[in-house]
């Protein structure tokens, strides 16, 4: 029997662009996502429990009080992001379906205008903080003023000083934010066409992301190369292999890297398998991987999915993924059977189970797995199976702990041009008290953030 479990992959299906009606203002959009996450956002029972009935209630009417004040569309994606945010799950989010680069006039039109006088920029320009004047990375296509302006929404705005950009005045805000950490914030980037998209923003001493840097200043080029996979000798005994995502995208690259290295794979007797920042994907795609790490029987907990309208219509989008085997493609569709004849209840389709049918490989014989804060999702679905191997010891952080909700899907807003993506299943963890969400999975030896990792774990496994 195969490891076939939990996907978790977000499907992205076209660049529908919407047209718009007069009638569709925050408030009525807010309004319609609130409804649409208690009828099928599997999580929505649990987590309104742990906010209790009062409050939740008191959460929806701060929010949608957001939608009806003053500039309530353009700050509209903020409100509802915000709101999302309150259900603590990382597999709830909200894509685009505009074309980014095709200016939208008649929303860019009605933008909001900040004035900025000359004394506020030369202030500006003094300060050492996060606030401050800043040019966009790619030449002086636009100026902006970063300012402190702390509300229910954001901490930070960007707004135009100059630019050339078609339809962007002095005054418009470029971007929101609202700090996540001390250097971290999250909010809405307003995209050349005019419109927001959800984005992250790094603070740093002279930059914002790579996109902004401090007037007067040098970008400095990125320290960090992005590899979906790589692997090298760490010595005689100890291969090392890394595995950035298990997006259904890197499946391929995944299979080359372990064809690559099945002779040492074989022969030596460590492996350094570091996932860190590995966010999750798909669970088929690390698949290949798990013959190494079997050592004995290992239990796994099942999901069971909310069959509502909306959830089998997303269940359905899994199979225009052009990187799925026809065999998970059969899966998803007797998936879709079993929801279908249970519609309006909760459905397993994944039983409780004992994995038992791979043969402990003699080689390698110890496994060191470095795990961090950014493993999510489908990583962790392949930790706590790799876990119950007596092979492999797990170093690092905890985890990020975002799988007890999981099978991503998407549904179109009612009347604004977005996604909202949400889980659909809920894990039978959760009845047993084995949650992890927003605590994730423990190392069995944690490392110090600005420690040598791989040298930790060849020390460990060469000791």
């Amino acid at each position: 029997m195969a490891l076939k479990r939990i996907l978790v992959s977000i499907i992205f299906i076209g660049s529908v662009l919407h047209s718009f009606a007069q009638s569709c203002n925050c408030e009525t959009e807010f309004t319609y996502v609130k409804n649409f996450m208690e009828a099928n956002y599997a999580g929505f029972k649990d987590k309104k429990a742990a906010m209790t009935e009062k409050g939740y209630n008191q959460l929806v009417s701060e929010y949608t009080a957001l939608s009806k004040g003053p500039n309530a569309n353009e700050h509209c994606l903020m409100t509802i992001y915000q709101f999302l945010r309150q259900f603590k799950d990382h597999h709830v989010s909200i894509g685009i379906k505009f074309d980014a680069g095709k200016l939208d006039s008649a929303f860019i039109s009605q933008k909001q205008i900040i004035p900025i006088s000359d004394e506020r920029i030369a202030e500006l320009r003094k300060s050492t903080g996060f606030e401050g004047i800043y040019d966009f990375h790619e030449g002086t296509k636009y100026k902006i003023a970063v300012i402190k302006d702390k509300t229910p929404l954001h901490d930070y705005i960007g707004i135009i000083v100059s630019s050339n950009l078609p339809g962007w005045k002095p005054g418009m805000i470029k971007f929101e934010a609202k700090l996540e950490t001390d250097s971290l914030a999250m909010g809405a980037l307003f995209m050349q066409n005019g419109r927001p998209k959800i984005d992250g923003f790094y603070f740093w001493k002279n930059a914002i992301s790579g996109d902004w840097h401090r007037e007067g200043t040098t970008p400095e080029p990125p320290s960090y190369k992005y590899a979906p996979v790589e692997s090298k000798k760490l010595s005689d005994k100890t291969l090392y292999i890394k595995i950035s995502s298990f997006s259904p995208g890197n499946a391929k690259n995944i299979d080359s890297i372990l064809r690559v290295n099945a002779e040492a794979l074989k022969t030596m007797p460590n492996l350094v398998l570091d996932l860190r920042g590995n966010g999750g994907g798909a669970d088929y795609t690390y698949e290949p991987l798990v013959p190494y790490i079997y050592s004995n029987p290992a239990k796994l907990i099942g999901v069971s999915v909310l069959a509502t309208e909306a959830n089998i219509k997303g269940w359905k989008q899994y199979l225009d993924d052009p990187d799925m085997s026809e065999g998970n493609k059969k899966s998803i569709r007797n998936t879709v059977t079993m929801l279908e004849a249970g519609k309006g209840k909760w459905v397993s389709t994944a039983d409780d189970e004992t994995i038992s049918n791979y043969k402990k490989l003699a080689s390698p014989a110890r496994v060191v797995i470095l795990i961090d804060r950014n493993c999510a999702s489908t990583t962790e679905q392949f930790l706590l199976f790799a876990r119950q191997s007596s092979k492999v010891i797990l170093m690092g952080e905890h985890t990020a702990g975002t799988l007890d909700y999981s099978n991503v899907i998407q549904a179109p807003f009612s009347c604004m041009p977005y996604v909202l993506r949400y889980s659909s299943s809920r894990s039978r963890r959760l009845d047993k008290g084995e949650g992890i969400d927003n605590v994730g999975i423990k190392p069995k030896y944690e490392l110090a953030k600005n420690s040598d990792w791989i040298a930790k774990a060849v020390a460990v496994l060469e000791h």
